[in-house]
């Protein structure tokens, strides 16, 4: 699979679903994320939307950390069953 390179800007239709990982090596998650995005471009910045519910939310708030995973074909089943 050839590398896809996707031009900065605001996306207005559904984009497919990210897997977010935060914590640390005693607490810590992967979540799927359906809403996400860029926020800004100077500085960078991203936004993910997790309900409060979750258990990755407070380690988020706590840490005020996360990453974004993208995923491609490979990692989809993954992708469906992580969803704490």
């Amino acid at each position: 699979m050839s590398k896809v390179v996707w031009k900065p800007g605001t996306f207005l239709y559904p984009i497919p679903a990210v897997m977010v990982s935060c914590g640390n090596m005693e607490k810590s998650n992967i979540i799927t994320v359906a809403w996400t995005g860029i926020l800004n471009t100077n500085p960078a910045m991203v936004y993910i939307s997790v309900r409060p519910e979750r258990y990755s939310y407070n380690i988020i708030k706590q840490s005020g950390e996360f990453v974004i995973n993208l995923v491609d074909e490979t990692l989809v089943y993954a992708l469906d069953w992580c969803r704490s």
